[in-house]
């Protein structure tokens, strides 16, 4: 045999070998697939619900319960750092009192403006605390091919040991690995940036959104460095380090 057709032999071989192992792999862990895919799935179809409809959505993670669900949210577009998902109904009692301490002065329907809403939510300002910003409740629109029922609710398949391993978006700080947390994506098309691990407990599956164009892609296996996908700017480029935590 010439040194050529040794090396042909070898490749097919080693093509062969690739190919085995890849559907093996792939039929062994059918479920993370599934669970990955369809995650990647939902979070593309959410980029697009915002741009038709010309407002914010967000998906919301449950990483206790396993689960996540779009959203639609009406209101502030700003996101805070760091924020929490869900208004503390006991701080907004006391913002309310103390508003309406400090209006005691003015005249009944100062702050109305013919809108109870309107007024409760400028009463609360008043006060130092702000409430009803942004109102986010799970998307009606209706989901091409559902024949399951589930809508925009979905779950992993935690009773065959799937789960998120670990979050990173844009506006926390660290990274998450309970709780809830939300990735949210605007009507222009643009999204935050976030990595996603869905894991089997020996293979991992990673979730990237892209920034500025909103685009998700899955990758197999986690990332080498989380950073070099949640630190680049909308140029490619690397921004300075994240601030250190307060």
């Amino acid at each position: 045999m010439t040194v050529l057709e040794i090396m042909i032999v070898l490749a097919v071989v080693g093509g062969l070998a690739f190919i085995v192992r890849s559907g093996f792999r792939l039929i062994t862990k059918a479920d993370l697939v599934d669970n990955a895919g369809e995650l990647a799935a939902i979070m593309r179809r959410a980029s697009q619900l915002a741009i038709e409809h010309g407002e914010m959505h967000r998906v919301v993670i449950d990483m206790d319960k396993q689960l996540y669900v779009v959203e639609v949210c009406q209101g502030q577009t700003a996101i805070v750092r760091n924020e929490a998902l869900r208004n503390d109904s006991e701080e907004t009692k006391r913002a309310l009192e103390r508003g309406k301490q400090r209006l005691s002065d003015l005249p009944p329907d100062a702050l109305a403006a013919g809108d109870p809403e309107e007024a409760v939510r400028r009463a609360t300002a008043i006060s130092g605390h702000h409430i009803a910003d942004r109102q986010c409740v799970p998307a009606t629109e209706g989901l091409t091919g559902d024949t399951t029922g589930k809508g925009w609710a979905r779950s992993l398949y935690a009773q065959k040991g799937i789960k998120f391993k670990e979050i990173w978006v844009q506006h926390r700080d660290d990274s998450v690995t309970k709780g809830q947390v939300a990735i949210y994506f605007f009507p222009v098309g643009s999204a935050e940036k976030a990595v996603i691990e869905v894991t089997d407990g020996s293979e991992t599956f990673s979730v990237l959104v892209h920034g500025l164009t909103g685009r998700i892609e899955l990758k197999d296996g986690p990332l080498e460095d989380v950073d070099d996908h949640m630190l680049r700017n909308v140029m490619g480029d690397k921004d300075a380090d994240r601030e250190e935590p307060k």
